[in-house]
C-alpha cells in the first residue's frame, strides 16, 4: 500500500510538472486548448493566440500527456514493481491513473481553475459560466472510474506483453 501512495504522488509530481511546461511561458493562453471550444473562439478573435499555434500547443500537450501518462507507470508496473500478469498490470495502472486524475481533479480543475483568477483572460469574462464553476467539474473525477477501465485494459496489455519480453 505504502509503494502505491508512494507512486501516486509520483504522478502527482508529474503532473504538476506537466502544467508547468504547459503554461509557463504563455499563463493561461498555453493552456487554453483545456477551455471550452467557444472560449478558444474567443481568444483567436481578440488575437491573444492563432489557430494555428493553439493546435500546435494542443498537439505537444496532448502527445506529452500520453507519454507521461503510458511511460511513467510503466516504469514503475514493470521495472519497479516487478508485475508481470496481465490483471495486475491492468490494476495497477488502473490506481494509478485514478490517483493522477484525483489530483488533477482536485487541485488542479477545483481548486487552481475553478476557484482561483489565476485562469481568468481578460476579454472572456462573459464566458467565465462556461468553465470557471466549481459544479462545471464536479462530477468529472466520478465519470472516470468505470471509464478508466478500458484504458487500464489497454495499458495493462501493454505492460503484460513487455513484462513478457523481460
Amino acid at each position: 500500500m505504502l509503494r502505491i501512495a508512494v507512486e501516486i504522488f509520483v504522478m502527482w509530481l508529474c503532473y504538476a510538472l506537466y502544467m508547468i511546461i504547459i503554461v509557463y511561458k504563455r499563463g493561461p493562453i498555453g493552456g487554453i486548448f483545456f477551455y471550452p471550444k467557444v472560449m478558444q473562439e474567443r481568444t483567436i478573435e481578440l488575437g491573444l493566440i492563432t489557430r494555428r499555434e493553439l493546435m500546435r500547443r494542443k498537439t505537444f500537450a496532448y502527445a506529452l500527456i500520453i507519454a507521461w501518462m503510458l511511460i511513467i507507470p510503466g516504469i514503475m508496473i514493470i521495472c519497479i514493481n516487478g508485475t508481470r500478469s496481465f490483471f495486475d498490470c491492468s490494476l495497477q495502472f488502473y490506481v494509478l491513473f485514478l490517483g493522477a486524475e484525483f489530483y488533477d481533479w482536485l487541485f488542479i480543475d477545483t481548486i487552481w481553475v475553478a476557484l482561483s483568477d489565476w485562469w481568468l483572460i481578460p476579454g472572456t469574462e462573459d464566458l467565465n459560466d462556461t468553465w470557471h464553476n466549481v459544479n462545471v467539474k464536479k462530477w468529472k473525477f466520478v465519470k472516470l472510474i468505470p471509464f478508466s477501465i478500458p484504458i487500464a485494459a489497454f495499458a495493462g496489455g501493454i505492460y503484460w506483453f513487455i513484462g513478457l519480453s523481460l
